[in-house]
């Protein structure tokens, strides 16, 4: 993840972010439903729990039918509620609503903490525990520079889809050079990579 921010950071400098503008719109649009898959395929998950052998089974009877009517319960909210009120986004409304259900109802269902920790401790620093040389900086580039390509692909991707929304025009090489130095300094505390995400961004924009 360090070496992904430096990756980025020389992108920025070079002023390479230019280029994504070359990118075709069909490119772009096959990009966003690709991506739209991944996050599709990804919420199934929630649809398993992992018994006692380790092995993922999916949720069924009762549960599976909770489930199910939470997650219709929280499409129509998004969907409809924008035409009672626009004061408050739909999918912040969504969620506050189906969670004080859950909570106040006491439904058997998964929360978050079911399938993360939300023990809310803070990072600490420390350095990567690895020996450097110049056989591990080999064996980690390949992956480094995949992950900041593809972190930079969807964030200036995302910066075009922006633009397109707002009628404005972001600065490609700022964003590579903050993306990186994000990427770099999180890489000391234990982050993952991170990148601009289409999905919330279209969001926040809407909201």
């Amino acid at each position: 993840v360090i070496l992904m921010g430096v990756l980025q950071m020389i992108f920025g400098a070079f002023k390479l972010g230019k280029f994504i503008r070359l990118v075709p719109h069909p490119v772009f649009l096959g990009f966003v439903n690709g991506l739209a898959l991944v996050i599709f395929l990804a919420q199934l998950k929630q649809f398993q729990i992992v018994d006692e052998t380790g092995n993922s089974q999916w949720i069924s009877g009762s549960s599976l039918i909770i489930m199910l009517i939470l997650a219709a319960v929280t499409m129509a909210i998004i969907e409809f509620f924008p035409k009672l009120s626009k004061s408050v986004p739909s999918t912040l409304a969504a969620i506050v609503l189906v969670s004080l259900v859950v909570i106040f109802a006491g439904l058997d269902t998964r929360t978050v903490g079911d399938i993360a920790s939300i023990a809310g401790d803070l990072p600490t620093f420390s350095l990567p525990d690895v020996p450097f040389n110049m056989e591990t900086f080999m064996i980690v580039l390949p992956y480094a520079v995949v992950m900041a390509m593809v972190g930079l692909i969807e964030s200036l991707l995302t910066l075009n889809l922006v633009d397109a929304l707002t009628d404005t025009r972001g600065q490609a090489n700022r964003e590579s050079m903050a993306q990186g130095v994000a990427n770099f300094v999180t890489g000391f505390f234990g982050g993952m990579g991170a990148c601009a995400m289409v999905g919330q961004s279209i969001i926040n924009i809407k909201s």
